[in-house]
């Protein structure tokens, strides 16, 4: 039993006349006639009372009449529904996020998304980029806003290592089946800088040399941060390591503790300074940066939601070279 069958069928039984249905649904009349004469043959019931000029349903036909109009109903809204999902003027989206992007980027990045589509659902998950690139991976997540993280000799950014599912909340991936590699679309580029309380003894430097960090306390986000990554990678290169004093999960709990005094925090300069807290700035020697960047699966269907998305991400925080 074929839709366009059904379709043939109701406007015959509603017309009462085969060359009137044919005209209405725009068919020549033999196909119409043939495509019934299957439909009863595969129901092994007789739809249609052909006697006279005029042609009615048979009591068999009735039944079908009321059922296959309901079932064309509810084709039509389905269509209708699967239409606004592909207009982008329903849906839901998951996107994943750095919490340090959670204080000033993404705010106004999700007002603008709900702004220009309404109709959408936006749901977001704060975490590390280690922890995001596994979430985009088990498909928890559509998109993630990310550091890129450090590319190795070849150029291609490295797997990372499977996550216990307690740690993530997401199903850890299997290395030998998980064949999904994720593109990742640079969005901007920003300067990192060390910040200090007021009074802090290495205020005054015009530029800080990351060798000067050698002795000093440092305040450092959790394992699974690209940016601790590159500070990490920084001193190494320097020829120390750090003396960790304290380890947050946000940026926002590291500028805290910069301003208590407890150490010195190297932060993106748009959070450095970031609030009411009172930090001071310092440029750094070997130049820091970070880039956030736009991660989506290349091997999963992009919906019209997840599209408007992306296109809004780019809008919003992409910056010119």
């Amino acid at each position: 039993m074929e839709l366009r069958q059904l379709r043939y069928f109701v406007a015959v039984a509603r017309q009462r006349h085969f060359t009137r249905a044919a005209e209405t649904i725009g068919v020549a009349q033999p196909a119409l006639s043939q495509q019934i004469r299957l439909l009863e043959r595969e129901l092994g019931v007789q739809l249609l009372d052909r006697g006279g000029r005029r042609v009615r349903p048979t009591p068999a036909g009735e039944v079908l009449l009321i059922r296959a109009e309901r079932i064309l109903a509810e084709v039509a809204i389905a269509t209708a529904e699967l239409a606004e999902f592909a207009g982008a003027t329903r849906g839901r989206v998951t996107v994943g996020a750095l919490p340090s992007l959670a204080e000033h980027q993404l705010p106004t990045l999700v007002a603008a998304f709900h702004a220009r589509h309404p109709g959408l659902e936006l749901v977001l998950r704060e975490e590390r980029t280690a922890t995001l690139l596994t979430l985009l991976a088990a498909g928890e997540v559509d998109l993630a806003l990310l550091h890129q993280p450090p590319t190795s000799a070849s150029g291609t950014t490295p797997d990372l290592a499977p996550l216990p599912p307690d740690a993530t909340g997401a199903k850890p991936r299997d290395p030998a089946h998980d064949k999904s590699v994720p593109t990742l679309e640079p969005l901007f580029t920003e300067e990192l800088v060390a910040v200090v309380a007021p009074g802090h003894h290495l205020t005054g430097r015009a530029t800080l040399p990351i060798a000067a960090l050698r002795d000093e306390p440092c305040l450092l986000t959790k394992s699974g941060s690209v940016l601790r990554d590159t500070i990490l990678a920084a001193c190494a290169a320097a020829g120390f390591a750090p003396r960790i004093a304290f380890e947050s999960g946000g940026t926002a709990t590291v500028r805290a503790l910069a301003a208590a005094g407890l150490g010195v925090a190297i932060l993106p300069r748009s959070e450095a300074t970031l609030g009411v807290l009172p930090l001071i700035p310092l440029d750094l020697s070997p130049r820091l940066t970070r880039t956030v960047a736009l991660a989506r699966a290349a091997d999963r269907h992009q919906s019209a939601a997840v599209a408007a998305f992306m296109a809004l991400a780019r809008e919003s925080l992409r910056r010119p070279d």
